[in-house]
């Protein structure tokens, strides 16, 4: 099923459902929680993932981790999501060498601290036109904001990351992009800009020009 067939990015948040098709939301409201069971659906009530498993965070159990993250709809959107162009040529430009440190970086950038003042929108979606292959591998795998990864990767929201924790959320999220890009050259390739990419500019202002993400 591509469930992205019928429904577009604007009509998908992180608590949408499609139960009948086995897409779910973890993510509980206050009382919720309060009521329990933790790690249910929060339409249906369905208990499907193995959460001390996947809150172990091992790397070489990668595929069962993937595979838990598809039960939720956001997830899955973004797991069976097209790149655009600028976020595929993001990653072609930088290569694989480069583009490791630069998700390293961007993950640090987002949620190392329990403090961003963007909590929650730090991560710009796929509608964004400076979306690129790091902030997409981030919505998949609930990297993108401190409370997927409360939900996700089982870290308290009230403490900065550990370097083993960014390092498995780094190497997951390039997962990730090489599943989505699986000729990514090791050196980068050299793509030419284009001068006259509409992005999205201050205070809502469209200007003509290409970004240089990090």
């Amino acid at each position: 099923m591509d469930v992205n067939q019928d429904l577009g990015p604007l009509k998908i948040t992180c608590t949408s459902t499609r139960c009948r098709d086995n897409l779910h939301c973890f993510r509980l409201t206050q009382r919720q929680r309060r009521e329990g069971p933790a790690g249910r659906c929060r339409t249906c009530g369905i208990e499907l993932v193995d959460w001390k498993r996947v809150h172990r965070r091992e790397i070489r159990d990668a595929k069962h981790t993937v595979a838990a993250l598809q039960l939720e709809l956001i997830r899955h959107h973004f797991w069976h999501l097209t790149l655009t162009e600028y976020a595929e040529n993001y990653a072609r430009r930088k290569g694989r060498s480069k583009l490791l440190d630069a998700v390293r970086h961007r993950i640090k950038q987002a949620v190392w601290s329990p403090f961003h003042p963007l909590q929650g929108r730090q991560t710009p979606r796929e509608t964004s036109a400076n979306a690129n292959a790091v902030h997409y591998a981030q919505h998949a795998t609930a990297s993108c904001c401190r409370a997927c990864l409360e939900e996700w990767h089982g870290i308290p929201t009230d403490r900065e990351l550990t370097e083993e924790e960014l390092a498995n959320l780094t190497e997951l999220a390039m997962l990730y992009i090489l599943e989505k890009i699986p000729d990514l050259d090791s050196k980068g390739q050299h793509i030419p800009r284009n001068p006259h990419r509409h992005v999205q500019g201050p205070a809502g202002l469209v200007t003509r020009q290409e970004t240089h993400a990090h």
